[in-house]
């Protein structure tokens, strides 16, 4: 089977990028160790909770909420396109290079877990305030999760009612030619 994908130059920044990510994990685990006299061993289960939740909000913040859209466009090719509806921002990736690779990392869900997660582990075992800030920030991925469940469950009840519709008039159409036989 053949496997085609448009051509993309964007592996030097990308294996950039990824030095870089393993060069501030290191340094994260050397100044945790140095720090705390050793590396980490165990986290209460309820830290760690904590910790994935405000990861995720984290996430939801730089990659989806239109709060952080302006810093997200910082690095696309914005262009102004008249339609009939009035003008409207087009947005699209640069062809290559630097702001290519940060609009991509941007728009990654996987992504940017892993850069907010180094970042929110590393304050947890570092910083005192940072318990604080993650407690709210759970508590808001908390909130933005029930969200997402209450969206899930309206869209499916939304698209069930939508086929229940469609099946109705598929019969009701069936009946109709039916009758005309007779």
């Amino acid at each position: 089977m053949l496997n085609r994908r448009p051509k993309d130059d964007q592996n030097l920044w990308n294996f950039i990028f990824s030095l870089f990510f393993l060069v501030v994990l290191i340094a994260a685990l050397y100044v945790m160790n140095m720090m705390r006299g050793g590396f980490l061993v165990s986290v209460p289960p309820f830290d760690a909770l904590l910790m994935a939740l405000a990861a995720f909000r984290i996430t939801r913040l730089i990659v989806y909420d239109k709060i952080t859209r302006w810093f997200r466009e910082l690095f696309m090719h914005k262009k102004i396109v008249d339609t009939p509806q009035g003008e409207m921002v087009e947005l699209s990736s640069y062809g290559s290079g630097i702001r290519h690779t940060i609009s991509d990392l941007l728009a990654c869900p996987w992504c940017i877990g892993f850069w907010s997660s180094i970042i929110i582990v590393f304050c947890y075992f570092i910083f005192n305030w940072a318990w604080s800030v993650i407690f709210f920030l759970a508590v808001a991925g908390t909130g933005s999760f029930i969200q997402l469940a209450a969206n899930a469950m309206g869209w499916r009840a939304e698209n069930l009612k939508l086929d229940a519709q469609e099946k109705e008039s598929k019969l009701g159409s069936k009946v109709d030619r039916s009758s005309l036989g007779n």
